[in-house]
């Protein structure tokens, strides 16, 4: 770390530690006025997410779900997730082709990755069928972390599943705890099947829980899995000691944030994801830290501890699939058995592909302990009633001011814009709504016009994007201040709420300039209406914020939408305080 503002957040860390906020909330205040002086904008927000990480360990902020995943989209496509889910994509379908080749025609896959994407498996099974001369049966179980209430998520893959011609089977985890008894339930159908564990990014989350890992590769070992395929970020962000933690992972993901910046509006997806890793790496501990990212090397040697040996695999596949998606990334072979993806010489990402050394020995004919996947437990119910609203994880995220010391107004900003960040997540996931934007009206003197009226900014940390066609919004609306009474959020600073029924009715003239009304209405045609409501503030600095939230654009009948903006306005009662 020898950049200044990590020196900073370095000495920060420390502060933190010792107790010291007043010191730490001064620190913040320079770290922010250097980070605001950078010309990249990814360096800014990596800097800006660690600050925010140690805002969340001083406060002890903790987001609604431990494990960080993807957002649900209302729209997923596979060029969205560059270069690592094209990375992990790779992997599996080379490794799954080679296994095919012992001639069995039945495949199981049990897939553990931070985001199920059916069309992936679908292309993939399409090429191993014209490549094999058909599959006789497919199963896929995907075990993937709890996206709130994602009820139709998964009736939609079961669905498109049907349609296929394969069996899907899905079971959710939110702990490394729940990953051990997902895997217990899995049971080998047949011998003559191929059974492929594949681990996209989530095998390090076991390390949070004591035996957690040799449980889970254990069961691994007992199924007879042909080969398990592994893809996980190159680091050693896994240290006991913070400051070590916290130097490493700034290293880390200032080259992966800069690798983002060269991707366009393909980032914001991955740029969530990170900023969720990042927060848990530097502000959790103990079971609480389940982003225990560890280097290939490690790796190795755990699991040729636990009795598995690693697969050669051709690195020249991996140009020959991946040359269209990468230009200024590389691909090397490491050691015969694993592939290097790195961004500019330094490696953020490895794959590799593993079998058992003494495999069980299965008795002659077929293996049938059990015929199906039980998956009656941890699927996500089909209800959605209030009770089952009511017994949601998230607990009252934001806080009255008796949390917070009186000083320290910067670490009390990041922190407020950190816990709204986190009840917007909540809330996007939880109604399935496309976009979330916090707007703020400083109370410090100057905030207002010549003719007293106030201004609201967007604040870029405290938004949530649950669309990937809506990326931009937020980086050029965020250029314009809105005047009180002007466009929906200035409408509700004045009234606490405001309905926009039909987004296409707004008056060009209330926003900042001709060029901010086309862009916005532009972007936000995707979604029919909008509505925003006023949390006002008690603490000292007396900062109101307008919540503004973009409804789908399928809901056009006015009793529909006055239903569901009673849904969002009945958790916003119920699961938050006052700031």
């Amino acid at each position: 770390m020898a950049s200044p503002l990590s020196c900073i957040l370095l000495e920060c860390a420390k502060a933190i530690e010792g107790g010291r906020l007043d010191v730490a909330d001064s620190l913040l205040a320079v770290i922010q006025s250097l980070a605001s002086k950078e010309e990249s904008i990814w360096r800014r927000k990596v800097v800006k997410y660690f600050a925010e990480a140690l805002v969340r360990r001083a406060y002890r902020i903790r987001p609604p779900w431990p494990s960080p995943s993807l957002p649900l989209l209302s729209h997923t496509t596979q060029y969205m997730y560059e270069p690592f889910y094209e990375f992990a994509a790779t992997t599996s379908k080379h490794a799954i082709a080679d296994a095919l080749n012992s001639g069995y025609k039945r495949l199981h896959i049990i897939d553990f990755s931070i985001m199920f994407n059916f069309w992936q498996w679908k292309y993939l099974i399409g090429d191993l069928e014209r490549q094999y001369g058909g599959l006789q049966s497919v199963l896929i179980t995907s075990i993937e972390p709890k996206l709130s209430k994602h009820t139709y998520y998964v009736r939609q893959n079961r669905e498109l599943a049907e349609l296929s011609n394969f069996e899907l089977r899905q079971l959710t985890f939110n702990s490394p705890d729940d990953i051990v008894n997902c895997i217990s339930k899995l049971r080998r159908k047949r011998e003559d099947e191929i059974v492929v564990v594949n681990w996209n990014f989530t095998l390090h989350k076991l390390l949070a829980q004591d035996g957690a890992m040799e449980q889970v590769l254990s069961k691994v070992k007992d199924l007879g899995a042909d080969i398990m395929v592994i893809v996980e970020q190159e680091a050693n962000l896994n240290s006991h000691v913070l400051s070590e933690r916290l130097e490493q992972s700034f290293q880390y993901y200032s080259h992966v944030f800069e690798s983002l910046e060269k991707l366009y509006d393909r980032d914001e997806l991955w740029e969530l994801y990170f900023r969720r890793q990042i927060g848990n790496v530097v502000a959790c501990e103990r079971v609480d830290r389940v982003e225990r990212i560890e280097s290939f090397a490690q790796w190795q040697n755990r699991l040729s501890q636990v009795g598995f040996c690693p697969v050669p695999q051709q690195v020249d596949e991996f140009k020959i699939s991946l040359r269209f998606y990468f230009d200024e990334y590389g691909i090397e072979e490491k050691e015969g058995h694993n592939i290097l993806l790195s961004w500019h010489g330094y490696p953020v990402a490895v794959a590799s592909v593993w079998k058992v050394t003494d495999p069980p020995q299965f008795s002659s004919g077929l293996y049938t302990m059990q015929n199906t996947v039980d998956d009656s437990e941890g699927m996500a119910s089909s209800s959605e009633s209030e009770d089952d609203e009511e017994n949601d994880s998230l607990v009252c995220i934001m806080a009255d001011r008796n949390l917070w010391p009186e000083q320290g107004s910067s670490m009390n900003r990041i922190a407020t814009s950190a816990k709204l960040f986190d009840m917007l997540e909540y809330i996007c996931d939880l109604h399935r709504l496309e976009l979330a934007v916090t707007w703020i009206s400083y109370g410090q003197d100057g905030n207002t016009n010549s003719k007293e009226k106030r201004f609201l900014c967007i604040d870029d940390s405290a938004c949530y994007l649950n669309n990937w066609f809506m990326g931009g919004f937020v980086d050029e609306y965020a250029r314009y201040r809105l005047e009180e009474g002007k466009g929906i959020a200035g409408k509700a600073l004045q009234s606490n709420i405001h309905i926009q029924h039909d987004i296409s009715l707004l008056d060009p003239a209330e926003f900042p300039d001709t060029d901010s009304a086309v862009f916005a209405i532009r972007l936000i045609r995707t979604c029919h209406a909008a509505f925003a409501v006023r949390l006002t503030s008690t603490h000292p600095c007396k900062d109101d914020c307008v919540l503004e939230f973009l409804l789908p654009g399928s809901m056009k009948e006015t009793l529909e939408l006055e239903l569901l903006i009673n849904k969002v306005l009945r958790t916003l009662q119920r699961k938050c305080l006052k700031m």
